[in-house]
């Protein structure tokens, strides 16, 4: 860990940076431990039992820090609201969505998170954007049409129409959650927003989620998709949520989301490298729309930091 902060220390970053960039390699990675899941468990069973896993290791980390559960009726309401958004309906489209298309293009179409935050942040006032960061959101959406309307070639895993929009769906969900929480996140700290919002999530994605888990088979499930449960709640969900959260606090929206541009690199090569997923050049051509297009957006990040409002404490 020291020798990692070291060398982070000599290319510029600190350790929020390095908790960022690990954050994006596990959730690369994750989509295809994902999709090695759900070749055996249906994806909301898997769901449901990641996330009630994710929610007390949650809850346990919070009472071990001495943290209250208790909020204001006024936090806990907008707690409640974050759960829906960020985690109910994210999850259900993200889960059901990634079941049926590829884990690359998942991955490249998350690419779009830091355009969309971008642009709500400048809807919300914590953001202004100049006519480079417009060019690059349409740059950036004109790369979600290439990578979804283009034909993927025989011989490999096949993405479908329907699994590309819920994914777009979920992505679009995520958004919101990051740019909506900066607010609370002021008064509440990374651990205890993310343990009560998620926990309101998963109270709102039970009505979805019991039915597929009472219908599983958990005798016949393997090791193999037990390591994988592990791995996605406790790193992809406890872990990466809370050094999210953290970034959001204490470097704002856009310049924490702008991380979620090594997403798509990593969830590709994960995907071509374990699942055998093909690369084509309607691919390769949204992928670069999507890089290109949050270049541009990143071309107004001086101007825009200036905006930002900061938050204290």
């Amino acid at each position: 860990m020291h020798r990692a902060v070291r060398a982070g220390n000599r290319l510029g970053l600190d350790v929020n940076d390095l908790g960022l960039l690990g954050v994006v390699l596990i959730w690369g990675l994750n989509l295809t431990i994902v999709k090695v899941a759900l070749r055996e468990v249906e994806p909301l069973a898997f769901n449901g039992v990641r996330f009630a896993l994710a929610i007390l290791t949650l809850l346990l980390l919070l009472r071990r820090f001495g943290e209250s559960y208790h909020t204001s009726r006024k936090d806990g309401l907008k707690l409640a609201g974050l759960g829906v958004l960020g985690h109910t309906a994210y999850q259900i489209c993200f889960i059901e969505g990634l079941s049926k298309t590829t884990a690359s293009h998942t991955a490249l179409i998350f690419g779009i998170t830091p355009v969309v935050v971008a642009i709500l942040s400048l809807v919300l006032g914590h953001e202004h954007i100049t006519t480079a960061g417009w060019a690059g959101a349409g740059l950036a959406f004109g790369g979600e049409y290439l990578i979804i309307a283009g034909k993927a070639p025989v011989g490999g895993p096949v993405p479908s129409l329907t699994g590309d929009l819920l994914v777009l769906g979920a992505s679009f969900c995520w958004c919101f959650y990051t740019v909506l929480a900066r607010p609370i996140l002021a008064r509440h700290s990374p651990l205890k927003v993310t343990a009560l919002s998620m926990t309101w999530g998963f109270v709102g994605m039970l009505p979805f989620c019991a039915p597929a888990m009472a219908r599983q088979d958990w005798k016949l499930v393997t090791p193999k998709v037990w390591a994988a449960t592990g791995y996605s709640f406790l790193f992809a969900l406890v872990i990466s949520y809370i050094l999210w959260y953290r970034s959001v606090h204490k470097v704002g929206n856009v310049r924490t989301a702008v991380y979620s541009n090594l997403v798509p690199v990593t969830g590709t090569l994960a995907g071509w490298i374990f699942l055998g997923e093909r690369l084509y050049p309607a691919l390769g051509l949204g992928a670069a729309a999507i890089f290109a297009g949050i270049a541009l957006t990143r071309m107004q990040r001086p101007e825009s930091q200036a905006t930002e409002p900061q938050i204290e404490g």
